[in-house]
């Protein structure tokens, strides 16, 4: 006959606590898997008007293997940030951003710029 003691309840409760803590852990470190890339742009703005021809594109790439900038590749560190300058055609421009992760996945940005030379 088993019967419940305030030990063994206690014991029980700690073990499917920890159980359940590790669950938890590992639903949360697979969110990169689950998720897929995501970039994050912090210039230029969607929409910028430039008076340089020279812009910088500046960003993050979160969970990406891989980032290319118009179909180049470009570098990004451990982090996932990225930093790359780009000249702009005088008049309407089109930025394609495309992340990759180690899933084939794929996530893809545009920016619309305009470059005003005066």
């Amino acid at each position: 006959m088993y019967y419940w003691t305030l030990k063994r309840m206690i014991a029980w409760g700690l073990g499917g606590l920890f159980v359940l803590t590790i669950v938890l852990y590992a639903l949360f470190q697979s969110r990169a898997l689950i998720e897929g890339p995501q970039i994050t742009l912090l210039t230029p703005l969607q929409g910028q008007t430039s008076t340089s021809s020279l812009i910088l594109i500046k960003g993050n790439a979160l969970h990406a293997k891989e980032l290319t900038l118009d179909g180049r590749a470009i570098f990004i560190d451990l982090a996932g940030n990225f930093s790359e300058q780009l000249l702009l055609a005088p008049g309407y421009n089109i930025i394609e951003l495309t992340a990759t992760d180690v899933e084939g996945r794929k996530q893809k940005k545009q920016v619309e710029l305009v470059y005003d030379k005066q």
